[in-house]
């Protein structure tokens, strides 16, 4: 179903419309949101052919799933925005996609999100008796993608406090585990941001930059600030989380040196006793050695000094 809100210069007021109540000609202080949310392929290709959206257009607009992007044609231009819909960092479930078309009187919005407090965030907010500037909305858009993952990049300093903490007394394998979740949620979202940054700091060497025809200057920075921000913070985290992985990995290897070096060090002091009892184990009639009456004792005083002598080497030689 495709929802109208349109905007009736003569009444100064918002009101639902229909598709068939639609202007073929809107008026000059006319405004038109047009919220695709809940419409079939059918409504939103019949919308998108009334208003003349060039096919490549078209097409990308109608993806749900769509790397961000800005596109421009004569009278619109295609912004696709993505934000972040989970709870926090522990598991990603999707982005919260926003497929805007718009120009200076119309508003075509698609929103994928599956986070309902978000989903609501990122409408446009209708004031019956007040008239909205088509811009003023892409704008609260724009800020509401980058403040979903600015509350839980801050949110998310904490935890990696006491994750950090917590390695650093004794790593264990469950932390590691979330350690690694974190770090596959920090790089798909840094993606996302990294496609946003470069939107917006094309428009600085772009004279003729879609951002350019409905922001000021000052506007497109403040974006691309945000953004820059936001990816810079995700480096960062993502960074140190590498930097913990590497830590505790170094720390296990260490372990596992020390518990080798013991091992090591027994098995290199019994090997030669072992095969001393190995060579008078042997069950042969005629054994020069079994003769003596004290040979067993001489026997275990060699194996013990044998022993020893190794310990003393190994101490010697700092390997123990």
């Amino acid at each position: 179903m495709i929802s109208l809100n349109y905007y009736e210069p003569e009444t100064q007021q918002w009101q639902p419309i229909t598709f068939n109540q639609l202007p073929t000609q809107l008026p000059a202080d006319a405004r038109l949101w047009i919220n695709l949310n809940d419409a079939s392929v059918d409504e939103q290709q019949t919308i998108l052919q009334h208003f003349a959206i060039a096919p490549t257009l078209a097409e990308d607009f109608g993806r749900q799933r769509h790397p961000p992007k800005l596109e421009a044609e004569t009278h619109f231009t295609l912004l696709i925005l993505r934000g972040y819909a989970d709870v926090d960092f522990s598991e990603y479930s999707g982005s919260a996609q926003v497929n805007l078309l718009y120009s200076k009187q119309v508003l075509i919005s698609r929103i994928y999100c599956h986070n309902a407090s978000l989903l609501n965030q990122l409408k446009p907010q209708i004031k019956t008796t007040q008239s909205a500037d088509i811009a003023e909305w892409i704008k609260h858009l724009i800020l509401t993608v980058s403040a979903s993952y600015l509350e839980k990049l801050i949110n998310f300093e904490e935890e990696q406090s006491e994750l950090e903490d917590g390695m650093l007394q004794r790593g264990t394998d469950e932390q590691m585990a979330r350690i690694m979740r974190y770090r596959s949620v920090l790089r798909k979202i840094n993606r996302n941001l990294a496609y946003q940054k470069d939107i917006f700091a094309d428009a600085f060497y772009e004279e003729q930059n879609p951002l350019l025809r409905h922001f000021s200057a000052t506007d497109v920075r403040d974006f691309y600030e945000k953004f820059e921000r936001l990816h810079s913070m995700t480096d960062l985290y993502y960074d140190q989380l590498s930097d913990l992985v590497e830590g505790y990995i170094s720390t296990t290897s260490h372990q596992i040196n020390e518990r080798m070096k013991v091992l090591t060090i027994v098995s290199t002091i019994f090997i030669p006793l072992t095969f001393i009892a190995g060579i008078y184990g042997m069950n042969f009639m005629y054994m020069p050695e079994l003769q003596i009456a004290n040979a067993y004792f001489i026997v275990l005083i060699f194996m013990a000094l044998g022993g020893i002598a190794g310990l003393i080497w190994f101490k010697i030689r700092g390997w123990w």
